[in-house]
């Protein structure tokens, strides 16, 4: 159970779960913020803000998955982070950081809400409230670890272990040992070519791993895929 906090002082020691709860009550608590709130709803694989919104506002993921994706030149995309409801991204629009790339783009991985707030008010609200500074911090760890697990990732496992464990990672995403994603949407998240992926995925079938279908991939040996996969982290 995550520890008893206050608004003041909400430490280090809280859930996402209770860390969501603080920001939820913010917006009645403050009329100014609740004002500058602009509530967004987005389906799956929506691009929620391409680099010229995100440049400009602050958001909050208040419900669902967002993953943070980037664009080579030569069109291959992969996946830099995933948030869950608490998370916070657009820093760059309050702290003043270079431009990103001209291919970035947050997306969402399920039904997703998300609070948009104007950089400028933003701004205002990072040094008023410490609920939000919290968020932005936690986010911060967890995005570098994430990215840092992906390098390791990258540089230590062949291809097949990576992509065992992206399909178990998803399954927990979806919370269903049944996964909605194209050959290519995996082939975007692990860096990769879609004929590459579509390859391997034959021979987890071959091998009654998993069963495929349109869009989808069911589960059918979660064992073998965590032997294949080795330790998987989010």
């Amino acid at each position: 159970m995550a520890a008893s906090i206050n608004s003041s002082d909400p430490g280090m020691n809280i859930s996402d779960e209770s860390l969501m709860a603080l920001l939820s009550q913010l917006p009645e608590k403050y009329p100014e913020l609740k004002q500058a709130i602009t509530v967004q709803r987005v389906l799956p694989w929506d691009c929620i803000a391409p680099k010229e919104e995100i440049a400009d506002h602050l958001y909050i993921v208040v419900d669902g998955l967002v993953q943070i994706l980037i664009t080579s030149k030569e069109g291959r995309r992969l996946v830099t982070s995933v948030l869950r409801p608490g998370a916070v991204f657009g820093e760059e629009s309050v702290f003043n950081f270079s431009n990103r790339g001209p291919n970035y783009c947050a997306q969402a991985l399920k039904p997703s809400v998300l609070w948009k707030i104007p950089a400028k008010q933003a701004d205002d609200f990072l040094i008023k409230h410490s609920e939000l500074r919290l968020a932005l911090l936690r986010t911060f760890g967890v995005r570098l670890l994430q990215v840092e697990n992906r390098l390791e990732e990258v540089a230590y496992r062949w291809l097949p272990e990576r992509l065992a464990a992206e399909i178990i990672r998803q399954s927990r995403y979806a919370e269903s040992n049944q996964i909605r994603l194209s050959h290519q949407t995996l082939a975007d998240i692990l860096g990769t070519y879609r004929e590459t992926i579509s390859a391997i995925l034959r021979d987890f079938r071959e091998a009654g791993w998993v069963k495929l279908g349109y869009r989808r991939i069911t589960i059918l040996n979660q064992s073998a895929l965590e032997n294949m996969a080795g330790i998987v982290r989010d």
